[in-house]
């Protein structure tokens, strides 16, 4: 089930860093009442072998705003919505409860008002769909260097190992979830990706690159809708892989 939270400043304009993405991971698990379920997703999450899977995801904040590049902030100057989607039913009960009684909330410092919650169930039933992203798809490996260092390279779209680490996390989420592997193979193609869509973005010490733009996913219906609502590539909890169908 996604949500999509229309929140705005109780004072106006609200300001916040430009990498925000952090923000909302830490409004996200303090929204959450289940202590016990709040400290498994922190925690531990989803297992399969030494990989864990919160198995949520959410968007950018979307809405009018201004970017102060020399001061790296951005300034939300009306109503702004944030999409929320998990495959935990228990997951999007408690933040729709939250935000729909409490009706204020507290970002960066800022006393935020929400407007309105909206949840959408979504059933795709189709073996192809095209997809936008909400926040950047971002895929990667890690290796250690002759020195002993580790070092983490970011891939891209037209890199022939995109697609392979893309149905690889697919196939990992989906295993952590079902306890079994899945069905069917998964394929991505980009559709309209520019050097423009590239996106780095600093999570609290790290920088990270992902791609926003359009792609062509094609799998099993089911194995689809599984991928709508915990997202695309890696780094999902912390902002990354969220997409909606271009149709919709």
């Amino acid at each position: 089930m996604r949500l999509t939270v229309t929140m705005s400043g109780r004072q106006g304009t609200v300001s916040l860093p430009l990498h925000y993405q952090h923000l909302l991971q830490g409004l996200l698990y303090r929204s959450l009442e289940n202590e016990q379920l709040a400290a498994f997703l922190h925690d531990r999450g989803f297992r399969h072998g030494k990989r864990s899977f919160k198995l949520f995801t959410f968007s950018r904040l979307f809405g009018t705003h201004q970017v102060d590049r020399e001061r790296k902030t951005i300034h939300f100057l009306g109503n702004f919505q944030w999409h929320i989607d998990t495959a935990l039913p228990e997951l999007t009960q408690q933040l729709g409860q939250r935000f729909l009684l409490q009706r204020e909330i507290e970002l960066y410092g800022q006393l935020i008002e929400v407007k309105s919650v909206r949840m959408q169930s979504v059933d795709i039933r189709e073996h192809e769909i095209d997809v936008v992203m909400l926040s950047p798809l971002t895929v990667y490996s890690t290796y250690e260097t002759m020195d002993g260092r580790k070092k983490t390279q970011f891939f891209d779209p037209d890199d022939e190992v995109f697609p392979h680490l893309i149905e690889l996390n697919f196939c990992h989420k989906y295993a952590a979830y079902y306890g079994v592997p899945p069905a069917e193979r998964l394929s991505i193609q980009p559709i309209y990706v520019h050097r423009r869509h590239r996106v780095v973005t600093l999570f609290k010490d790290m920088y990270i690159t992902g791609w926003m733009g359009h792609y062509r996913l094609c799998s099993s219906p089911e194995q689809l809708t599984f991928l709508y609502h915990v997202g695309l590539g890696s780094r999902n909890s912390q902002g990354f892989g969220m997409f909606r169908l271009a149709s919709g």
